[in-house]
């Protein structure tokens, strides 16, 4: 089933305190060339007997709330359509949920004009793929900047070897430039690459203390992610072959 629209009602376990806990509405059209018009709405609750010291510190500002409209184009409508083909909707029963469960309320209009209500029988797809919407949003309003990563490797036997990897989540777009014996090569890889290396970059602790604030000039293997810092991952050698095969 393909669809015509896509409303989505979303809040985290009523277990989840403040400031973690979010609800969020996201209603999705498709419009010319098969784009997707977006239109989403963030909402922090509950953070009002929270000081701001502690907001800060937990990476948070007393004003998270979020809106935004605007269109994404045609792979994130294919992306959302295979999804909503592989879903099987259940009932809901707010009423019955657990404490730790969070509350999913989707609607899906096919082309046909039929709508479907309920919650995803497998809610770990659409988590996933509707926070790689909300950060395609941030980027589209240029709150954030898309994903950047860099990696040098001064220890192999070829010299000098570096790779820079750009991942617009806006566009569902992942670009890889590498640079060996001053031989520039660019390429774009599947979005399921990124996916990839992120789970293999964050599966790993970076202490700031430890990490070189200029660009490495020493021997070892060094990753960048977009700061100041390079932090030597020599010894991750799960992490180093990743990157390398890239």
């Amino acid at each position: 089933m393909s669809f015509k629209s896509l409303h989505i009602r979303y809040q985290t376990a009523k277990s989840l305190p403040a400031p973690y806990s979010y609800f969020y509405t996201l209603t999705i059209h498709t419009v010319a060339a098969n784009a997707i018009q977006v239109d989403l709405a963030i909402t922090y609750p509950d953070r009002d007997d929270i000081d701001d010291d502690e907001l800060i510190a937990e990476g948070y500002t007393r004003d998270d709330d979020f809106s935004w409209s605007g269109r994404l184009p045609k792979n994130w409508w294919e992306t959302i359509a295979s999804l909503v083909r592989k879903t099987r909707l259940q009932s809901i029963n707010e009423d019955e949920l657990d404490e730790d469960e969070d509350f999913w309320d989707i609607t899906v209009e096919a082309d046909s004009g039929n709508k479907t209500q309920g919650k995803p029988a497998k809610a770990d797809d659409w988590q996933y793929l509707m926070q790689e919407l909300i950060q395609a949003s941030y980027e589209s309003m240029g709150r954030e900047r898309p994903f950047e990563l860099q990696y040098l490797n001064f220890s192999g036997l070829q010299g000098e070897q570096e790779l820079r990897l750009t991942a617009s989540f806006a566009e569902r777009t992942v670009k890889i430039m590498s640079i060996a014996n001053r031989h520039e090569q660019t390429k774009t890889m599947p979005w399921s690459t990124l996916q990839h290396v992120m789970s293999q970059v964050y599966d790993h602790d970076y202490d700031p203390d430890d990490a070189e604030l200029k660009r490495p000039k020493r021997t070892g293997q060094w990753l960048n992610l977009g700061g100041e810092e390079w932090y030597n991952i020599s010894n991750i050698s799960t992490l180093t072959k990743t990157l390398g095969a890239l």
